[in-house]
């Protein structure tokens, strides 16, 4: 996720899309956001000795959890946007939020959804990468 308008604006179309927009640039987006990178950060700060893994080096090992790391912080905010356009959805319903908003909110849940389903499959190549760069093989 390069930024919330290359996310949220090439999913949602309309009075949605803006609404999504200004919750992005919301206090209540950015400390669920900080709380899901400190979380993060937590999960990789822990190193183990600095000697070979395997065949790995500690450069490539490095290398290599820095961008799963990457991938986790993309999936974690694609995540607090999901809730946040379902539970939209769902304040429209009691409130007179009109139609084609709440039809917005869902067709950008559903993008979200694909989006999280291509970084999922990111991620198990990684792993697979990960796997082999351990057991020495060479990376395809």
């Amino acid at each position: 996720m390069k930024s919330g308008k290359y996310l949220v604006g090439g999913l949602i179309k309309g009075a949605g899309g803006r609404a999504l927009k200004s919750f992005m640039k919301s206090d209540l987006y950015k400390g669920l956001k900080s709380s899901a990178v400190k979380k993060i950060n937590k999960l990789y700060s822990k190193r183990e000795s600095p000697t070979l893994i395997g065949k790995a080096t500690v450069k490539q090992r490095d290398k290599y959890l820095r961008g799963l790391k990457r991938l986790d912080l993309k999936n974690q905010k694609a995540l607090i946007i999901e809730r946040a356009m379902i539970a939209g959805k769902e304040v429209g319903k009691k409130t007179n939020i009109p139609r084609r908003m709440q039809a917005a909110l869902l067709r950008g849940a559903r993008g979200i959804r694909k989006y999280q389903k291509k970084i999922e499959q990111e991620g198990k190549a990684y792993l697979i990468k990960g796997e082999r760069m351990v057991k020495g093989q060479r990376d395809n």
